[in-house]
């Protein structure tokens, strides 16, 4: 691990007061609203309790009305109706959620979804040939299509209707789909930050109302709508979305319809995630479930995990389980095996001293996995990473970015340079002939240094506040747990506490010996446990350490019946 430098946000002693005597709170949690730019308390009081009356009206989607409309025309005249999403999590779940809420109202939907090597992202045109051929009159894109203005053009020369439900970047140009509900690209939507999972939750909102034609729904609606909550969550976490606003709302009901969910396919996902007789969070469906759904798409075809997420045939979601599972070893060993080639070709290629952005390219990489690896090179370079598989003389990967260097938009200024690019600031693909890397790589760093300028690529670690060890008590680790659910947005708490004492002998953990558990003391006898994942090499060093630094997360750990105060690791210093 390279080093990193603690970024320790200020301290408003005053207002952390003032908020946490409002809210009857302590003043550590105060501050860690007040670091996540919440000051009012009435706005405190509502994200620390989320409520459903907090969700946006569908309506204010622009073009929803487009949208309900075309397709309570094709209900009423019988047409048959396709879905095309995208192979992430996101797109599976969107998908997961239009299918079961058209079967709820008695119509199966045709779905499909790309594979990632042969077709990668987007709408094509042997997908719309293919719907055209079995009659498909209505094509509802998820999680694509904001930009696939020519395949839209191609449908509708084919008699098919497009309505697209999208979170990607703006239109290049006016969007031909029937309806564009995108959060991006329709400025009456006030929240941004909905992912392709929540829109189709919208979309199947807003259908049930116009069926009803009234705002009261009936009950099986409002139970499939409540359920499909779940599916919600997976998407909105899985997509790394910002869990704030509308999508804190989302996520809090969601988790808590996973914890209830009726599906036979999610309760699977669930035991074999080893969630099924616990509380399910977010940690759960970015660390466990999401790269189950995940893997089967990186390794194969995502068709299977629309199958399980819609599927009741116990039989059938066995097997798809299994393959799931086996998907996922895989992939577990192919990004390994990839991380430690980059490591090796980064110290042929790579000047950190002069590139701000990391290009690598290999035959042997499987491009499925590549944007994995892409985001664990930014975690420990802090600089932008295009990772590629090379094919038959074409590179095609994945990019993860960091603040301030947009993707889209660097991708966008070497558009004559690439056969296919695109996606978000933070996350995108592309596509390129081999002997145009050096050049696309140039190109890159150039913009990197306007888009960087004055910015460290060192390595920082946020931290929330510096706290005494003894301050770690169960009463206040279980107050700050109201601030979940955290990801993009809402980071978990990050403290820092310094010149504690090593107590006891450390010891590793995990089948690889890759992990690192000890006791840390303030001198006062008292001890709490303290686990670093991946961290094992650096057991020898905390064995001889006098006093050291931590910086953690604190958490309340649950185990045969005892419950327990625990520090998870995120960085050490040695004093």
């Amino acid at each position: 691990m390279r080093e990193k430098r603690w970024v320790v946000a200020p301290r408003d002693a005053a207002q952390s007061s003032k908020l946490a005597s409002s809210l009857r709170i302590s003043t550590l949690t105060a501050q860690l609203l007040l670091n996540r730019g919440i000051a009012d308390a009435g706005e405190a009081a509502l994200f620390l309790r989320p409520q459903l009356k907090g969700l946006i009206d569908p309506k204010m989607f622009s073009q929803m009305p487009k949208a309900v409309a075309r397709l309570e025309k094709a209900l009423r005249d019988n047409e048959t109706i396709g879905i095309f999403g995208d192979y992430d999590v996101d797109g599976t779940t969107a998908m997961a959620i239009l299918a079961k809420f058209f079967r709820l109202l008695g119509r199966e939907a045709v779905c499909r979804v790309p594979h990632r090597v042969k077709d990668g992202y987007g709408l094509n045109a042997a997908v719309i040939a293919e719907f055209a051929a079995i009659g498909i009159k209505v094509l509802i894109t998820v999680d694509c299509g904001t930009n696939n203005n020519k395949e839209i053009e191609l449908a509708k020369s084919m008699g098919i209707d497009t309505i697209v439900i999208d979170h990607h970047e703006s239109p290049k140009s006016p969007s031909k789909a029937v309806a564009l509900i995108n959060p991006k690209a329709d400025e009456g939507y006030p929240f941004k930050g909905i992912c392709s999972a929540g829109i189709a939750f919208k979309v199947a909102w807003a259908l049930s109302t116009g069926i009803s034609q009234s705002a009261k729904l009936s009950e099986s609606y409002r139970a499939f709508l409540l359920d499909a909550l779940g599916y919600v969550a997976l998407g909105t976490v899985a997509d790394v979305s910002p869990l704030v606003g509308e999508n804190r709302v989302l996520v809090t009901y969601g988790l808590d319809a996973l914890r209830a969910c009726k599906s036979l396919g999610l309760r699977g996902l669930l035991e074999k995630a080893g969630c099924g007789d616990k509380a399910v969070d977010a940690w759960d469906i970015g660390f466990r479930l999401a790269p189950r759904l995940n893997a089967v798409g990186r390794m194969s075809t995502a068709m299977v995990t629309v199958e399980l997420l819609t599927s009741e045939d116990p039989v059938r979601i066995k097997s798809i389980l299994e393959l799931l599972e086996s998907s996922n070893r895989a992939r577990k060993d192919v990004e390994d095996g990839i991380v430690s080639d980059a490591k090796v070709l980064m110290k042929k290629e790579v000047d950190l001293a002069r590139d701000r952005v990391i290009v690598l390219a290999d035959e042997k990489w499987h491009v499925g996995v590549v944007g994995i690896v892409a985001s664990r090179i930014v975690d420990e370079h802090a600089r932008p990473a295009f990772v590629l598989s090379v094919t038959d003389g074409v590179a095609k990967g994945s990019a993860r970015s960091v603040e301030g260097f947009a993707l889209h938009e660097a991708i966008e200024a070497s558009r004559d340079l690439i056969l296919t690019g695109g996606g978000h600031a933070m996350a995108a693909g592309v596509s390129l002939k081999v002997e145009n890397i050096p050049l696309f790589r140039e190109r890159l760093n150039t913009f990197a240094e306007k888009a960087l300028e004055g910015k460290s690529l060192e390595p920082t670690l946020d931290i929330d506040a510096d706290v005494p060890l003894a301050g770690m008590t169960m009463s206040v680790v279980e107050e700050m747990k109201r601030l979940e659910p955290h990801g993009e947005g809402n980071p978990a708490p990050m403290l820092a506490t310094r010149s504690v004492t090593v107590a006891g002998e450390p010891r590793l953990m995990g089948k690889k010996n890759e992990h690192l558990s000890f006791l840390v003391s303030n001198g006062d006898g008292a001890a709490i446990r303290a686990v670093g994942f991946r961290m094992g090499g650096l057991v020898e060093k905390v064995r001889e350490a006098k006093k050291i630094a931590i910086a953690y997360t604190p958490n309340v750990n649950e185990w045969n019946g005892y419950r327990n105060v625990e520090l998870l690791l995120e960085d050490v210093k040695f004093e």
